[in-house]
């Protein structure tokens, strides 16, 4: 655009520079070239006179004074003419025409190269968001094989809860045993608690080939005694032969069974509750504390004593009797369907299919629990068994190492599954540690009791 559309005052009008502007400028330039050819041309010689010395002398410096003035002016008007005429009317106008294009054309480019840059980045994002669109399919996608964690852990809060809960209730129990509480054997008298067990041990426990029994001679064994004999013959019991001195075998009463029917209210008066009690009556406080101390006399001094005695005995076989009851806790019956909630947990079936997957029958599921007098429709993992089968069988199981050619997050989900049971059972390893250290810290002490009482009656003897 010209310098008017600017809104610049100059001196001048710049005019398009039609043809006709043109051809006449072409023309002024010929003749003025012609006439300066002319001039500086040679010129024709003339006669020499002697009146031509003054006249050249006369007019020299006048024509060098012209001929200076007319160079001036001349490169005056030239210099006018290129920079008035030639430069703002054609080459100026011209360079911003010229400027103009350009930058029309390259804010065009620009607008183009913005749009690529925004279609690479509309891609880009496309492409990250299909990506992750992807990813999250192939990540949210949990395996068989992790569901099974979830699906055969889901009982477990239950089952602790529950073990723990009878391992307190065994231990009440027993202390109530131990300080004759109403309801007991021995609550009268200490020979009333033998008097029971014995009865109990010649209706259920009794095995009539112990105690030197012979076949075919008479007064032989436990069955002696004609009429009375100490054991009833095994064709005549109602109670199940398997329990047979299991009053007395921990192997057979807890060590190889991993579920024990112990905790639900059908089970009160159960054979794995009367065994198990019988068996913990043996092990500990075979003789309870006597009776002999009456509220009577129960406020004489030595009395007091004597009493204070036989607490501190209770109290020291409580602890011992604590690691028993855990165990018992740890096997007792997993989840009591219909008592304690409305939704079953049925851990066993689930359970169960990865005894199966390992080869075990399904008929032989019960006898590998240890459980003989249940059915599968009343009976659920022990949190002992349970652990067992998480902790140990799954990996028994080539499928399992099968499973883990699997997505990277599922593999994860699995490994962060296996540290959980790992946990779980490095907490239950701590949980014995401390019964362990309870218990020999109460060894201690009482190794300790008789020279300690030595020391003091020195001292107090000085």
């Amino acid at each position: 655009m010209g310098l008017e559309r600017r809104g610049m005052k100059t001196g001048f009008s710049l005019q398009p520079f039609t043809w006709g502007r043109r051809k006449a400028f072409g023309l002024l330039c010929i003749v003025c070239i012609s006439t300066l050819v002319a001039m500086l041309a040679p010129q024709k010689a003339h006669a020499f006179s002697c009146t031509l010395p003054s006249y050249i002398t006369s007019r020299h410096d006048s024509g060098r004074q012209n001929i200076t003035s007319h160079t001036a002016n001349q490169f005056n008007r030239h210099r006018d003419w290129l920079v008035n005429t030639f430069f703002l009317r054609h080459v100026l106008p011209a360079l911003q025409l010229f400027t103009e294009q350009m930058t029309a054309v390259a804010m065009h480019q620009t607008l183009t190269i913005g749009e690529f840059f925004d279609a690479k980045h509309q891609l880009e994002t496309q492409r990250l968001f299909q990506e992750l669109q992807v990813q999250a399919h192939k990540d949210y996608q949990p395996s068989t094989a992790f569901c099974a964690f979830g699906t055969n852990a889901r009982s477990l809060a239950h089952a602790e809860s529950l073990g723990r809960y009878n391992a307190i209730a065994i231990g009440q129990r027993q202390l109530a045993r131990h300080l004759g509480q109403v309801n007991m054997a021995g609550s009268r008298e200490a020979a009333d608690d033998k008097a029971a067990r014995w009865k109990q041990f010649s209706e259920i426990y009794c095995d009539p080939q112990d105690n030197n029994w012979l076949a075919g001679v008479a007064n032989t064994g436990l069955i002696s005694g004609g009429a009375d004999p100490i054991c009833k013959p095994k064709d005549s019991r109602t109670t199940d032969l398997n329990r047979i001195n299991i009053d007395i075998d921990y192997t057979r009463a807890l060590e190889n069974r991993r579920t024990i029917d112990i905790g639900r209210p059908i089970d009160i008066g159960s054979d794995d509750e009367i065994d198990t009690q019988a068996l913990g009556n043996n092990l500990y406080g075979h003789d309870i504390l006597f009776r002999n101390i009456s509220r009577a006399n129960i406020k004489e001094a030595d009395k007091e004593k004597l009493y204070m005695s036989l607490r501190s005995i209770a109290a020291k076989r409580n602890v011992a009797e604590n690691s028993f009851n855990n165990i018992v806790g740890l096997k007792s019956i997993g989840n009591v369907r219909g008592y304690f909630s409305n939704t079953p947990v049925e851990s066993y079936k689930y359970l169960a299919a990865i005894l199966v997957e390992l080869g075990i029958p399904e008929n032989e599921i019960l006898e590998y629990t240890g459980d003989f007098g249940s059915t599968p429709e009343n009976i659920d993992f022990s949190y002992y068994n349970q652990l067992e089968i998480l902790a140990k069988k799954i990996y028994q199981n080539p499928d399992f190492y099968a499973n883990l050619y699997d997505k990277p997050a599922n593999v994860k989900r699995i490994s962060t599954a296996l540290k959980a049971i790992e946990l779980m059972l490095d907490r239950a390893i701590y949980e014995s540690q401390l019964r362990q250290e309870m218990s020999m810290s109460v060894l201690l002490s009482s190794r300790l009791r008789l020279g300690f009482k030595d020391i003091d009656k020195n001292l107090q003897s000085k």
